[in-house]
Order: structure tokens, then sequence, then C-alpha cells
């Protein structure tokens, strides 16, 4: 598996895994957005020329990021896709002392997972999504 970052020829496959994977349904074009904003934190995960999970994430400072979204293919989960990107964000930012994220209070699975990587909840973020769900505001502290 190779990690690197997102390429515009890679918007259908991610379009395809956030549709699959994901909640919030989001647009081609608001993925584009997202990449024209964070180039250097969009990345994807790719196994023989096949996009199979991504993460975008954006600078808040210097030494902290909010990871705005991570997909894994549904046939690939629990295959260590996720964890592979997770860390190769972290090695690819190694001033970044602080990670931040939102998810859903009933999205168990994700909890674990970011449980799992050392992420705890801090708090709670009242008509975070659009359908007006709330969310667990979630950090890591790497140093």
């Amino acid at each position: 598996m190779e990690v690197r970052k997102f390429r515009f020829e890679d918007l259908a496959a991610v379009v395809r895994i956030a549709q699959g994977a994901l909640e919030e349904k989001y647009t081609p074009e608001f993925l584009l957005y997202l990449w024209q904003m964070n180039p250097e934190s969009f990345l994807v995960a790719e196994r023989g020329g096949n996009v199979i999970g991504f993460i975008i994430a954006t600078r808040l400072a210097l030494h902290e990021l909010r990871i705005l979204m991570i997909a894994v293919n549904t046939h690939m989960r629990k295959q260590g896709v996720g964890s592979f990107l997770l860390k190769q964000l972290i090695m690819r930012f190694p001033e970044v002392r602080k990670i931040v994220l939102e998810v859903r209070p009933d999205n168990v699975e994700a909890l674990e997972f970011y449980k799992k990587h050392g992420f705890r909840v801090k708090g709670k973020v009242d008509d975070f999504y659009t359908d007006g769900s709330a969310a667990y505001l979630m950090e890591k502290i790497l140093f």
C-alpha cells in the first residue's frame, strides 16, 4: 500500500469512497475545494493502482492539525488502511503536537478507531452536522 498526495484524477474514487463510508454527503466540488485549501494534507491510500482510502486535514496553527475526513472503501475496512493513513499524516507533519477532529457520538466504529490511536473526547459540539446532530470533539496530543 502506498500513501501519496491527492491528484485530480483521484476525484471519482474519493467521491465513491466518501459516499459509501460517510454519513454526510459531499460533492465533488467541495472535495476539490478542500484539496485546493489543503494540498499537502489531502492524502490517498492506493493499492494495485486503485485508491482505497483518503484522509483530509487542515492546519489550525503551526503545531495543530484538524482532521476533516477520513474514509476507507467499505470492502477494505479492518485491514489497517485508516491506521496507515493516520500514521502517514502524522509523519508528514513532524512539527504537529496536537490533532483534533469531530465525530458523531453514535459512530461507535469511528470512536473505537480514534481511541485506539490515542484520541480522547474533549467536549461536545452541538448542531455540528447538517442534520443538526452534535459531534464529539476529540484530540490527540503527540508530544
